[in-house]
């Protein structure tokens, strides 16, 4: 090979080699640019999977009729055990639990649902994350419904009332409301008050179990919202600045906010029991109305009395429209 050639070849290569660089730069800078967020579909089936695998590490084989004890070092149910149950494989089974399964039948979901003994509130919650839009099945009796709505719609005059909505934030309440739990200027989050400010257990008797159902209900609501990320953020605030609202989150613990009672103590009032009602709206979904309902009349004159000695203004928050 010539001078001529030997020279032409090495300049051939370094503009090769320089043009892999800066094809290998873009393809870096282009994958940071275009940085895609999981869709919500992915993120409700990695969330199907690990809702199942909490659920399956809670139900110890004696309550579904298998052996335990003995050199056993799981407390739960292992993987198999719940595809043998259920009747599917357990290769099927794994890739249920790992996210990795996209169409998996009402029949296997119904299968598993009873194996790992779901109730209602789980079920329906399993269905939605799987993709099946199931409808609420109709509470019995009726009586109980109706009684339910002559206590709210009777008066709420005198008695704690709030809104929020799909991220816990308080977007309007009564003077009740406002004295008894604390709410504080115009971006009051529930959430945020109850973990986060020290008050939140003197305020509430039974903290531990408000915690445990407030968790419960927020992991319920915001599943219809994957991939929202103010939600996304929320949740890890809240998780980084309260260690038991992250291990109750780590539970997979689900509730309704039905048949809740509520403690609740305050230096004017003293120590009040108020039944915990949360309604939900079809047309705005996410929003919510909490009424807290006395539980005796004694506590109901109690708070009349309290209301008039010290009238406050009602909140001058905002519901959008």
């Amino acid at each position: 090979m010539t001078a001529t050639g030997s020279s032409a070849t090495r300049v051939a290569l370094l503009m090769r080699d320089a043009g892999r660089l800066e094809a290998g730069r873009d393809s870096r800078r282009k994958g940071v640019q275009d940085v895609v967020p999981p869709r919500p579909s992915t993120l409700k089936f990695a969330e199907l999977g690990s809702f199942l695998a909490a659920r399956r590490a809670e139900v110890t084989p004696e309550q579904v009729g298998l052996p335990g004890g003995g050199s056993r070092r799981l407390t739960g149910l292992r993987r198999e055990e719940v595809a043998m149950l259920a009747g599917i494989g357990a290769s099927w089974y794994a890739w249920i639990e790992q996210g990795r399964a996209k169409n998996v039948s009402l029949e296997i979901l119904e299968a598993i649902a009873h194996v790992l003994r779901l109730n209602e509130v789980e079920c329906l919650h399993m269905m939605r994350l799987a993709g099946y839009a199931v409808p609420r099945r109709p509470r019995n009796p009726v009586d109980d419904d109706r009684r339910l709505a002559m206590r709210v719609v009777d008066s709420f005059l005198f008695k704690p009332a709030y809104f929020m909505d799909r991220y816990w934030d308080v977007l309007a309440a009564n003077s009740l409301a406002t004295r008894l739990l604390g709410f504080e200027g115009a971006n009051h989050n529930y959430l945020e008050s109850l973990f986060l400010d020290p008050r939140a257990r003197d305020r509430f008797a039974d903290w531990e179990r408000v915690a445990d159902e407030a968790v419960a209900r927020f992991r319920t609501q915001s599943g219809e919202y994957l991939g929202d990320p103010r939600l996304a953020a929320l949740t890890q605030h809240l998780r980084e600045g309260s260690p038991v609202f992250a291990d109750l989150w780590e539970r997979h613990r689900f509730g309704d906010g039905t048949q809740v009672t509520q403690v609740l103590t305050h230096p004017g009032l003293g120590q009040v029991s108020l039944s915990h009602i949360c309604l939900d709206f079809a047309a705005r979904p996410g929003l919510q109305l909490i009424l807290l309902d006395p539980q005796s009349g004694a506590v109901a004159d109690r708070l009349a009395r309290w209301a008039q000695d010290a009238p406050l203004p009602e909140a001058g928050v905002r519901v959008p429209a």
